[in-house]
C-alpha cells in the first residue's frame, strides 16, 4: 500500500511541476537586454558569457535586465549540439563595461526566443 501511496505522490508532484512550467511567461530576448549571469556564474566579459553557453547542459537559467529596466530570471532550453555557443543559443552579444553583456542580435527560432521567465 505505502508503494502505492509513493507512486501517486509522485506522479502529483510531476504533474504540479509540469503545470507550473507551462503556465510560465515566455520572453523573447530583445536587443539591447543585459545578461548579467548564466545559471549562478556572474558573467563580466563575452568569453565568460560564451564559455557558460558551451559548458551548460540543455537547460540554463540567465539573469537578465530588460531593455525597460526589469530584472527577470529566464528559463531556456538549449539546441542539443554544442559545436558553436552561438547556433547554441541563438543570439549574439557585445560588451557591457563588466557588468555582463549586451544582446545586440536575436536569432529568429532560436533558444533565445522562447525563454520563460522562472518562478
Amino acid at each position: 500500500m505505502e508503494y502505492v501511496k509513493l507512486i501517486v505522490a509522485t506522479m502529483t508532484l510531476l504533474l504540479v511541476g509540469r503545470g507550473s512550467a507551462e503556465a510560465s511567461e515566455p520572453y523573447c530576448l530583445q536587443r539591447g537586454d543585459v545578461i548579467t549571469h548564466v545559471n549562478t556564474l556572474d558573467i563580466h566579459r563575452i568569453k565568460d558569457f560564451w564559455k557558460a553557453i558551451k559548458h551548460s547542459e540543455q537547460t540554463m537559467y540567465l539573469t537578465v535586465q530588460t531593455t525597460n529596466g526589469a530584472k527577470k530570471v529566464l528559463h531556456v532550453q538549449l539546441n542539443q549540439h554544442k559545436n558553436g555557443a552561438v547556433a547554441r543559443f541563438g543570439a549574439d552579444v557585445g560588451s557591457n563595461q563588466l557588468q555582463g553583456v549586451k544582446v545586440t542580435h536575436v536569432r529568429r527560432n532560436s533558444p533565445a526566443t522562447r525563454c520563460q521567465v522562472a518562478n
